[in-house]
């Protein structure tokens, strides 16, 4: 069996099937909210990507058919849905950015998006589960936490190619038993239901790390433990995915960590042990942390973000064993030209902030931003929030009694309906987001490319509909 291509369409990888091609099988980390545990641990949350298993029903598992884009699955201690269900498969799109859209990138998100977005999934992918008034919208209704996560935090991918009859297996494991909530946050976590699943389609790879999660199975654990076994394998097609939290009035999400990393961060663990005089434990923390536990995830995609660059410098390597130095430095030149346009270099950054400081002194954008300060103004952050027939979002907002609305997505941002001056804006708002973020709360460059292409469509569609307001103004004289 063989892969014949996977493409990136906005945010969202989808495999292109033929009837002898491989999917992908992945630990997802998303790193961790104010909400749940995490806000004490700081683990993030565990789930599994699946992009040759779909979604039959949220609670039924089969095969995708040629275009599909696959699923994630994963489990919550309670998803406050009609049956305490173990776990839910959800289209990665709609796990990624609300849509079921594959493609469709959400380009701002406040907390009326993010809610609009969860009820339109309640009434659309999830109703099967939330019929009768159940799927609340609590704080601890888990079900919110697996639509348009991107609006409140980071997400990685660390995937390997995987055959048809191994995605059989997936189904049949999820589908085999009952499907019901035995959550231990300690014995049976989300992170234990990442290592069961990943480890019936490749046996150890995936296994907690003891020294620094203190026997628990843990997020970070999963995340780290399947990447190193995978980089020992190169013929599995090792690659990484990052997607950044979208810009927005919304908190930025934590970085995952183990425990040791926990507690070496957070000072107040380590001078609590130092001042009850236990200075073993702290002394412990430390160095299993610098010996074993040090992980990054972001690092790790800048270094892993495609399966050809792992290839590229497998063959360097294996070129440079064999003294053929030209060779091995063609092929790690490559291997860095393919991670640059992914991931982008330094001096790529560089050039669009000057281009983008070009453009802010530009009168359009003096008049309609609000500088170099604020990114959004106000009134976006306080905009109501609608879902359209098709699942886009909307943002509508009343100045002087005059409303109007602009398309949050990339589907809608530039369609008629949304206004032409708020389309700039938020464009505006989201380019100079990406650009002060530091690089882990970044998108990649393929990604911000695509944004810059908007943000240039969304000025001229704006020039124009001036002008032609122009000449009907002089028109009418």
């Amino acid at each position: 069996m063989h892969r014949i291509g996977c493409v990136v369409l906005g945010l969202t990888p989808v495999t292109i099937f033929s009837p002898a091609a491989t999917a992908d099988i992945g630990v997802v980390l998303a790193d961790p909210t104010g909400i749940g545990a995490s806000q004490f641990t700081h683990a993030g949350h565990s789930l599994v990507y699946l992009s040759g298993v779909c979604a039959e029903s949220p609670i039924r598992a089969r095969l995708c058919e040629p275009g599909e884009q696959g699923s994630v699955v994963t489990t919550y201690p309670n998803f406050r849905e009609k049956q305490a269900y173990a776990w839910n498969l959800i289209p990665l799109s709609l796990y990624l950015q609300g849509s079921l859209t594959p493609g469709d990138r959400l380009l701002y998100a406040s907390q009326p998006v993010k809610e609009a977005l969860e009820i339109h999934a309640r009434e659309g992918y999830l109703r099967e589960v939330c019929a009768e008034g159940h799927c609340p919208e609590l704080a601890h209704s888990f079900w919110r936490d697996i639509v348009g996560v991107t609006a409140v935090r980071d997400v990685f991918i660390f995937a390997v190619q995987t055959t048809r009859v191994q995605d059989q297996a997936a189904v049949d494991w999820l589908n085999s038993e009952p499907n019901v909530n035995h959550y231990n946050g300690i014995t049976n976590n989300c992170a234990v239901f990442t290592r069961s699943l990943i480890n019936l389609i490749f046996p150890h790879s995936v296994h907690r790390d003891f020294p620094n999660d203190l026997g628990m199975m843990a997020p970070k654990a999963a995340a780290r433990s399947f990447t190193r076994w995978a980089l020992k394998r190169p013929e599995l097609g090792f690659y990484s995915s990052h997607y950044a939290q979208q810009p927005g009035d919304l908190p930025r999400s934590g970085l995952a960590q183990s425990g040791t990393e926990t507690a070496f961060h957070m000072k107040k663990y380590l001078i609590a042990a130092a001042l009850i005089g236990d200075h073993e434990v702290a002394g412990s923390f430390f160095v299993a942390y610098f010996l074993t536990g040090r992980f990054g995830l972001y690092k790790e995609f800048s270094h892993h973000p495609s399966p050809s660059v792992i290839e590229l410098e497998t063959e360097a390597k294996a070129a440079k064993e064999d003294q053929d130095e030209t060779h091995a430095t063609s092929l790690q030149h490559e291997a860095e030209a393919d991670r640059a346009e992914i991931v982008g270099q330094p001096q790529d950054w560089a050039d669009y902030r000057e281009r983008f400081a070009t453009l802010q002194n530009s009168d359009e954008a003096k008049e309609l931003s609000l500088g170099r300060k604020r990114l959004f103004q106000k009134r976006f952050d306080s905009a109501t929030a609608t879902i359209d027939a098709d699942g886009n979002p909307w943002l509508i907002i009343e100045t002087d009694g005059i409303t109007r609305q602009v398309g949050v997505s990339s589907q809608n941002i530039l369609a008629a309906e949304s206004d032409p001056a708020l389309t700039f804006q938020l464009m505006l708002g989201r380019i100079g987001f990406v650009l002060r973020a530091k690089n882990h709360m970044r998108e990649t460059m393929v990604e911000f490319r695509q944004d810059w292409a908007l943000l240039e469509r969304t000025r001229l569609r704006l020039l124009a509909t001036r002008e032609q307001q122009a000449t009907i103004t002089a028109a009418l004289r």
